[in-house]
């Protein structure tokens, strides 16, 4: 990923430069993304440097904020930072989709940093080892391939991050 005030999107034929949107409260520079949807009047924002996200509406004290952390691990709720000033609560990213997921792990705050996992699919009579819980008879089809995970520093969200685009890349099909 480029460094400084842009993001270079490769291969990109109409050419869409995005700039950053904000100084980050974490690394203090200008490294942050920010999305508005429409629907909520939510507006997201990354840290494209540290890893960490947060969202309009979560800000110390609010409902909003115990509810989504009922909902993360303890090592994000322990790793959050509270912006002052603003009052925005960042935690560590979890970026999920079906091919790949991008996460934080470790066994202390100290002792964070940056796993990528592929997703796999689970054949035959292996399927039989992951029952879906409550579901008799039922079975998952993916797993999470923890096992073969790159692990990256907590400093070194962006090299995870792009290990994480490649795997996208690759399970789509697209190998630009």
């Amino acid at each position: 990923m480029k460094k400084g005030s842009e993001i270079e999107i490769i291969n990109n034929p109409s050419n869409i430069q995005l700039e950053y949107d904000a100084i980050s409260p974490l690394t203090g520079n200008r490294c942050v993304i920010a999305e508005a949807d429409e629907n909520t009047n939510i507006e997201s924002y990354i840290c494209m440097e540290s890893g960490y996200t947060t969202a309009s509406h979560l800000k110390v004290g609010s409902t909003y904020v115990d509810e989504y952390e009922s909902n993360i691990t303890d090592l994000m709720r322990d790793a959050k930072f509270e912006e002052e000033g603003t009052g925005l609560v960042w935690y560590p990213a979890f970026i999920q989709t079906p091919i790949a997921i991008l996460y934080c792990s470790g066994d202390s705050v100290d002792q964070m940093h940056w796993e990528v996992s592929s997703v796999v699919t689970i054949d035959g009579e292996e399927r039989k080892k992951f029952p879906v819980p409550g579901k008799d008879g039922e079975y998952f089809t993916t797993r999470l391939d923890v096992e073969n995970a790159k692990i990256y520093s907590k400093e070194d969200f962006e090299t995870a991050l792009d290990e994480f685009y490649s795997l996208l890349k690759e399970g789509y099909g697209h190998e630009d």
